[in-house]
């Protein structure tokens, strides 16, 4: 996706944004941003070049599963990814969107003494008990030492909708959404039309299909005009804190749970890293190794092409993920032979050798 310099694949996607004029909130993680920045300078800079329809929303380095961090290392993750940000674009909108929409209660609270100004939540990633129980609006969710910060629910419909648009080549459910005249904060994941064929085309069809009476808005425009309901007018039956995330479909069959113990275990050893540790284990606790291996490739339904009438089933393979983790936690824990480990890293053409170089190189300005 980042090959080809200002004709890559992903610089084609910012194109067309800057194309049809449509606002968007990109929430790309420190690590997407090395990336970008190490193999396709050129699409940070067409980003800076367009602040009128690229915003920045707060990530952190890594994609990782919050659940099982450490205090020290939800931080370490956290500043790593303000560094990235602040590197290349300068500033960004001080809400924090977690990976996966996963928060702990203490948390909430180091996001709060960091200054964080809010964070965001989806229902639809929830079971229907708790899903049921969500505020609809947004409102002052709370976390430990009784914090309050500013918390804004998803609609979930949109994200389906979304996808409606680009695997049918019909944006019909989502302009039936936004006929209601309210204020929508829509979420999808920012790769879903680069695993599909003909992926820009489809993205540019959805965006000139989008109803010309839907307003677009940066959040940082939209902060403005809302209000936050305070814990007193929320429903008895109201979740106030943020609500625990299931780990189920990160460990469906305990098939990474060893993994994930060594992982929590060389964490404990975080505050005695040096520079290359704290890199190797940024990359260590993406949650996609943990879905590469537990999760089931997803099987959608699509047309193939645009003017297609029947429907096909479409496989997105999930990579072979597993093998990167256990490579790059053997690196940090020192389990294989240093010369060797060196030679392999530096002659190896292997895609997550490539990614993972770049990443430590880009790393050691910025930790």
């Amino acid at each position: 996706m980042l090959k080809g310099k200002s004709d890559s694949y992903f610089c084609k996607w910012l194109k067309t944004y800057v194309q049809t004029g449509k606002k968007v909130s990109l929430g790309l993680t420190g690590a997407t941003v090395a990336d970008i920045s190490m193999h396709n300078p050129e699409a940070i800079q067409l980003i800076n070049k367009n602040k009128k329809i690229f915003e920045i929303i707060l990530r952190p380095f890594a994609h990782d599963i919050a659940l099982i961090r450490s205090k020290e290392g939800f931080l370490a993750n956290l500043e790593a990814g303000i560094k990235t940000l602040k590197k290349e674009f300068g500033t960004f909108t001080n809400f924090y969107l977690p990976p996966e929409f996963m928060l702990t209660n203490e948390q909430v609270y180091l996001l709060k003494q960091k200054n964080v100004a809010g964070t965001f939540i989806n229902a639809h990633r929830f079971k229907s008990e708790i899903k049921e129980r969500l505020p609809e609006n947004p409102y002052l969710v709370k976390g430990l030492m009784n914090v309050e910060m500013k918390c804004i629910p998803f609609t979930g419909a949109l994200t389906m909708a979304y996808l409606r648009g680009i695997h049918f080549y019909n944006a019909e459910a989502w302009n039936k959404i936004l006929e209601a005249n309210q204020a929508f904060f829509s979420w999808r994941d920012g790769e879903s039309s680069f695993f599909v064929p003909d992926g820009n085309e489809r993205e540019l069809s959805w965006l000139n299909s989008e109803s010309k009476s839907t307003d677009r808005l940066f959040l940082s425009e939209a902060l403005s005009k809302l209000e936050f309901d305070n814990n007193k007018n929320l429903k008895e039956n109201h979740y106030h804190y943020y609500p625990v995330h299931s780990f189920t479909a990160w460990m469906k069959e305990f098939r990474m749970i060893g993994f994930v113990q060594r992982v929590v275990q060389a964490e404990q050893g975080i505050k005695k890293f040096t520079k290359e540790q704290k890199s190797l284990w940024l990359q260590v606790i993406n949650s996609d190794i943990l879905s590469s291996i537990e999760k089931d490739s997803p099987v959608i339904s699509i047309i193939l092409q645009k003017n297609d009438k029947l429907t096909s089933d479409y496989t997105i393979w999930r990579c072979e993920r597993g093998v990167e983790g256990e490579e790059f936690l053997a690196l940090l824990s020192g389990n294989l032979k240093k010369q060797e480990s060196t030679q392999y890293m530096a002659k190896s053409n292997l895609a997550h050798i490539t990614k993972l170089n770049a990443r430590m190189s880009y790393l050691k300005k910025i930790l």
